[in-house]
């Protein structure tokens, strides 16, 4: 068995400034982790702690459609250097944007689990976070 870790959002912004807040490193930092650079398909990237500056999370953009689907290989510390697959993916929706991550190749077994927890809660609040976008982009 395979665990994937899937959330889904809607939110009250188009699919452009969602994705922007996707991509864009001095956006990435107001909703999630900031970046050290924007997205860039084919790319590292780097994902920086908020209070402290130290790598978070990194990995590569393995794929980027504007404004539909992004998929990155995915790590932080606990994983010991695994990477995992996170894929973006954006639908218009009426008055905003859908938007869905899907989460894979996260550890299996028991000894796994509790960072398999964490990363659920993790990725719940962070997408959460995106509810306010509108209030971001004025900011």
């Amino acid at each position: 068995m395979t665990l994937t870790i899937r959330k889904s959002v809607f939110l009250p912004a188009d699919q452009t400034t969602v994705w922007d807040h996707l991509t864009r490193a001095d956006l990435l930092g107001k909703w999630f982790h900031p970046a050290s650079s924007d997205l860039v398909e084919g790319q590292p990237y780097t994902l920086l702690s908020q209070k402290d500056g130290d790598r978070m999370c990194w990995g590569t953009v393995e794929k980027l459609s504007p404004k539909d689907h992004m998929r990155w290989s995915f790590t932080v510390g606990p994983l010991n250097g695994t990477m995992t697959t996170v894929d973006w993916h954006l639908t218009t929706a009426p008055g905003g944007t859908q938007l869905s991550l899907e989460h894979s190749g996260l550890p299996e077994g028991a000894e796994g689990y509790g960072l398999v927890l964490a990363l659920d809660k993790g990725w719940h609040g962070f997408l959460g976070n995106l509810h306010e976008i509108e209030t971001m982009a004025l900011s």
